[in-house]
């Protein structure tokens, strides 16, 4: 599947906010250097979007792989064996 721009833009990423000597910082960690700072975290906030979209520009320009969000559960496998819909969720299970 060729993934587009407009599919990476939709995904979640976590997001980081830090106060700084400067304000406040934004960053998307899953996104080495997507980052921005602002006087407040509002700011930086507004800001970060703009740079989530120029980072994934260029990384589809380059060819390069983009990191998508992942969701990590650890539960025991007898508590997985009793979900309703384990079924759809098996070719996801590791180890």
């Amino acid at each position: 599947m060729n993934k587009t721009k407009d599919y990476y833009m939709a995904l979640d990423y976590s997001i980081q906010i830090q106060r700084v000597a400067e304000g406040y910082c934004a960053s998307i960690s899953l996104l080495k250097g997507c980052k921005t700072f602002g006087e407040t975290a509002e700011n930086a906030l507004s800001e970060l979007e703009a740079v989530k979209e120029g980072f994934i520009d260029v990384y589809l320009e380059m060819g390069r792989p983009i990191p998508e969000p992942v969701v990590q559960l650890d539960i025991p496998y007898s508590v997985f064996q009793q979900l309703e819909n384990r079924d759809k969720l098996e070719s996801f299970v590791v180890g």
